[in-house]
């Protein structure tokens, strides 16, 4: 089949999309975008989905599709999406009269979410096209999934396979387009080239002397959670939730009890104790729930048959799902780390399994395009939208762990991308469905951590066809996610340093790595810095990482995968070590506060999730520069708190281009530095420096 680059004009609904039953491009009038204070109900005039138009200018058109399953996610107008924003940061500012007074999804529907109306007839309309839609409480999102069939009826367009950087990907043949108005401000995953990957690191070769991992009592030690424990705050009460990249194994092990058989062969193979995990699956139940609480649907609403639970988990293998779904190893660390760091808490792992989408071709055997079986269902990674809108459905979760994302200008982040319909100096986080996800997570008073990457100044490095170029991580760099970098933590089995702990990069890194891996850090180019950093820093945009735990492999972590197949205990790093660490240090201090409600900067007794803190960095800033955050002052002085890493930095070599072409890195040094942050907390005095409790 002959290849040819995408045409100007089959790549207009890169830039916007028209409806309304067709018609030409034209620029989206002011009223329409998320962030202005218009409330009436908006004709979907013009769709803008998350993608990045350079990527498409460059795509080559391969071929048809047929009888595939497709899956969008569509945000419904906001009745104000910059004052979601604006209340999101005002709850985490002391100096407003907003601060801590935290929202329930409900709270968030009806200030800032779609109209009832909005929202029902949007979810109307697909259901009338055959579809299956997902709905949540906050009435933001909804996620609309079925046939291709189906699909190219309700956005009046057809679908075919398009390559860019040697990935096969879905997306429009033409400008979609809706048969009638309605208000929707941007569709997301249209365009199937999916990028968001985990930041997990497996050790070059076997027999480095860490090829096992420190153990949880080893790390326990070494960050001074034992000194949390000691004094009775190892997360009891405290819900700690884990947004999933993949299956987990929920049947216990022969006499486990932790609901996890690899935890539980973990906890068997290390002598620990752990917290139990729970799946929440994001599954019809929960969303009919959603759709109820919403107030959009009646006895006969088809609320989304497509989000099941997940298929049992299998030996690793070729196939495809549902008839095979091995573990990811990314789950599995996530879960380990949290349960046995915070053994007292709740841990909720939240999974998506769509059996109607079928977007992403980019995997082998994920997503057959022709043949009777095209079509195949996703799980995990690629549907994290539909698991945080669960998490902010829920309000359950006190704090998150993610270890995921990509460079902040990739598509997979940026959710709903550019607003303005214009490719001339738009800006792809302003206004994003990302934004304001976090925006709402945050307004709930629940502290977000994730991973800052692990591709040090270089996060937008993607492939080997691309140069890379400095950039930093997303979802960690969003102000109301506290971001994770990746330390060198050099101790004995007792947890006593045997070197001075270094931020990890190329001159930290092993050998068979070939300085490719590192700390992800740096300056954002499109994220202004949050009051509490500016304040700290003088920071202009925003900066991370905020704070380090381990991130080299080469002293990275022991785990278990595939426990229920013959698999055994092994080592891994990356700063999806970093993050479940940190979340799980968080939930020590949370259950610190729950049972002193009042002390130091904990909330006083209330009704509510009186021990939420909300976003945890302006803590950790505050620490840092021994200052008053409200009325409380930090107990202890920063050097008691955190260990400042000095020494080290976090530039990529790229030894696989001819001629080598290196992305400066930023150096460790003393205080905050864009490769560890402040630095590396020890658990104990963290929870006495925000109690102001003598923890031992």
């Amino acid at each position: 089949m002959n290849r040819k680059l995408v045409l100007a004009s089959a790549i207009a609904f890169v830039l916007s999309f028209t409806a309304c039953g067709g018609g030409g491009g034209s620029a989206i009038p002011s009223a329409h975008l998320p962030g202005t204070t218009n409330t009436s109900t908006v004709p979907s005039q013009l769709l803008v989905q998350n993608y990045d138009q350079d990527v498409m200018k460059s795509s080559m058109y391969v071929g048809p599709i047929s009888n595939a399953h497709l899956n969008v996610t569509v945000l419904v107008h906001q009745q104000n999406a910059q004052a979601l924003v604006e209340y999101a940061q005002e709850v985490s500012d002391p100096n407003s009269g907003l601060f801590r007074h935290f929202l329930t999804p409900e709270d968030i529907a009806e200030r800032f979410g779609a109209t009832q109306a909005n929202y029902q007839a949007a979810a109307q309309y697909f259901v009338r096209n055959g579809l299956a839609v997902a709905g949540w409480n906050q009435r933001m999102l909804l996620t609309v999934s079925g046939s291709q069939a189906n699909m190219e009826k309700a956005f009046g367009t057809t679908f075919g396979v398009y390559e860019h950087d040697g990935q096969e990907f879905v997306a429009p043949n033409s400008q979609p387009h809706f048969e009638q108005p309605l208000a929707i401000d941007a569709v997301g995953n249209i365009v199937g080239y999916r990028l968001k990957h985990t930041y997990i690191v497996y050790p070059p070769h076997a027999g480095t002397g860490f090829a096992t991992g420190y153990s949880p009592s080893t790390v326990r030690a070494a960050f001074d959670y034992i000194g949390a424990y000691d004094s009775g705050y190892s997360g009891s009460g405290v819900t700690l939730g884990i947004i999933g990249t993949g299956p987990i194994d929920t049947t216990d092990a022969p006499g486990g009890t932790h609901g996890d058989y690899d935890l539980d062969t973990y906890v068997a193979d290390t002598h620990a104790t752990a917290a139990h995990v729970t799946e929440i699956a994001v599954t019809k139940s929960g969303v009919s729930s959603g759709l109820t609480k919403s107030g959009i649907s009646g006895s006969n609403f088809p609320y989304s048959g497509d989000f099941q639970s997940p298929p049992p988990v299998t030996k690793p293998c070729g196939a495809s799902l549902p008839a095979c779904n091995p573990e990811d190893g990314e789950a599995q660390l996530d879960t380990q780390q949290a349960a046995t760091l915070a053994p007292e808490s709740n841990v909720y792992f939240y999974l998506a399994y769509n059996a109607s989408d079928c977007t992403d071709v980019a995997f082998p055997n994920s997503c057959p395009t022709t043949g009777s079986n095209a079509g195949a269902p996703e799980i995990g990674i690629v549907e994290s939208d539909p698991e945080i809108q669960q998490v902010i459905s829920d309000n359950t979760a006190d704090v998150v762990s993610m270890s995921f994302g990509e460079g902040e200008f990739d598509p997979s982040n940026q959710g709903a991308g550019t607003f303005s319909g214009s490719s001339s100096g738009s800006n792809p986080y302003s206004g994003s469905y990302s934004q304001l996800e976090f925006a709402e997570l945050e307004a709930e008073g629940i502290a977000l951590f994730a991973s800052s990457g692990d591709n040090g100044s270089a996060e937008c490095t993607t492939s080997s066809s691309y140069l890379p170029e400095k950039c930093v991580s997303y979802p960690a760099g969003d102000p109301a996610v506290t971001s994770v970098g990746g330390i060198t933590a050099n101790v004995d089995a007792f947890g006593q340093p045997t070197a001075p702990w270094l931020a990890w990069g190329i001159s930290t890194a092993d050998s068979g790595y070939g300085g490719l891996e590192g700390s992800g850090g740096g300056i954002s180019a499109i994220i202004p810095a949050p009051s509490w950093q500016s304040s700290a820093l003088g920071a202009r945009e925003r900066e991370q990482p905020d704070a380090a735990m381990i991130g080299d492999p080469s002293t990275g972590v022991s785990f278990v995968v595939n426990a229920a197949f013959g698999g055994t205990i092994g080592g891994v790093g990356g700063t999806s070590v970093a993050a479940p660490q940190m979340a799980a240090m968080w939930a020590d201090v949370l259950s610190a506060c729950k049972a002193n409600p009042g002390a130091g900067a904990c909330p006083a007794s209330a009704s509510g999730h009186y021990w939420r803190l909300g976003n945890a960095s302006p803590y950790l800033y505050a620490i840092y520069k021994g200052t008053a955050y409200n009325s409380w002052t930090p107990f202890l002085a920063y050097d008691q708190v955190f260990y400042d890493i000095i020494y080290g930095d976090n530039q990529m070599s790229n030894p696989t281009y001819t001629p080598a072409s290196p992305v400066p890195g930023y150096e460790a040094g003393p205080g905050y530095d864009l490769v560890t942050g402040v630095g590396v907390p020890y658990a104990g005095h963290l929870i006495d420096a925000i109690t102001n409790l003598k923890v031992p």
